[in-house]
C-alpha cells in the first residue's frame, strides 16, 4: 500500500513538474540579425566555372515560434535582404550582340545580386546550460530578386567606348552586352539572372542569455541553392553561400 502511494505521488509530482515547465516555456521570440557571407557558384552543366569567392551581407528580422509546448522545438522564420555576389568565368570564347562581330576572350562575369529572402526552418534547441543554449536548424528558403548589377570583363572590352563599367543584366536596354554568338550557339551567353531562387538551409549556433528575455544569437548557416541562377539555356548553375549569423532576440 505504501509503495503504491509513493508511486502515485511520484507520478503526480512528475506530471506537475512537466506542466509547470511547459507553462514556463516562452511561446514566441522576435529580434533582428546581420550576417556577412561568403558566396560562390557551382556550375552543374555548361562551359562556365566559378571564379572565386564573393563577400556579401544580409540583414533583417528573425522570429522563433514554440512548438509542442517544449523548450526544445521551434519554428524559425526570417525576413532578410541579402546581397549574394558571384563571379564566374567562361571556358570558351564568346561573340557579342553588337554589330562589330568581335570575338571576346577571357570573359568573366561579376554579379552583385540582391534578394528578398524568406527562410523557414525547424530549429532544435538544447536545454539551457548556465546561460547558453545550443541549436541546430534545417529548412527551406525562398528568395526574390530585388536588384542585379553585372560587370563583364573581356578581351577586348564588351563595353567598348560606351563609358560603362557595369550594367543591369535583366534590363532590355542593355541587351547589346549579351553574347548572341552570331549564329554559333556555342559562342553565345544570355547574362540574365532568374528572379526566383530556392535553397536548402542548414545551420547551427548558440544563444547566450544577456538579461531576462534578451539573448545574443551567433552561429553559422549554409544556404545551398537548388534552382538555376542563370536564365541562359546552355548554363545550369547554383549560387551558394555560407554566412555568419549574429543577432539579438527578445
Amino acid at each position: 500500500m505504501k509503495k503504491s502511494i509513493l508511486l502515485f505521488a511520484s507520478i503526480l509530482c512528475l506530471s506537475v513538474s512537466n506542466r509547470l515547465s511547459a507553462q514556463d516555456t516562452k511561446q514566441f521570440s522576435f529580434g533582428f540579425k546581420v550576417s556577412p557571407n561568403f558566396s560562390w557558384v557551382k556550375v552543374v552543366d555548361g562551359p562556365m566555372e566559378n571564379n572565386g569567392l564573393g563577400l556579401g551581407f544580409s540583414y533583417g528580422l528573425t522570429a522563433d515560434y514554440n512548438l509542442l509546448n517544449s523548450p526544445n522545438y521551434w519554428l524559425n522564420a526570417e525576413l532578410m535582404v541579402s546581397s549574394v555576389p558571384s563571379s564566374t568565368k567562361f571556358t570558351s570564347d564568346l561573340k557579342g550582340s553588337s554589330n562589330n562581330n568581335a570575338t571576346y576572350k577571357e570573359v568573366t562575369f561579376d554579379y552583385k545580386n540582391q534578394y528578398f529572402q524568406i527562410p523557414i526552418s525547424f530549429k532544435l534547441k538544447t536545454d539551457q546550460i548556465e546561460k547558453l543554449k545550443y541549436y541546430f536548424q534545417f529548412g527551406l528558403g525562398m528568395s526574390f530578386g530585388v536588384s542585379n548589377r553585372l560587370t563583364t570583363t573581356s578581351n577586348p572590352s564588351i563595353y567598348g567606348n560606351s563609358g560603362l563599367t557595369n550594367h543591369d543584366p535583366n534590363d532590355t536596354r542593355y541587351s547589346e552586352y549579351d553574347f548572341d554568338g552570331k549564329g554559333e550557339t556555342y559562342l553565345s551567353f544570355k547574362d540574365d539572372i532568374n528572379s526566383f531562387r530556392s535553397s536548402l538551409i542548414v545551420g547551427a549556433g548558440v544563444e547566450y542569455n544577456l538579461s531576462g528575455n534578451m539573448n545574443l544569437v551567433a552561429g553559422l548557416k549554409f544556404d545551398n541553392g537548388f534552382s538555376d541562377v542563370f536564365a541562359d539555356d546552355r548554363i545550369n548553375a547554383r549560387n551558394n553561400f555560407l554566412s555568419l549569423q549574429v543577432g539579438i532576440t527578445f
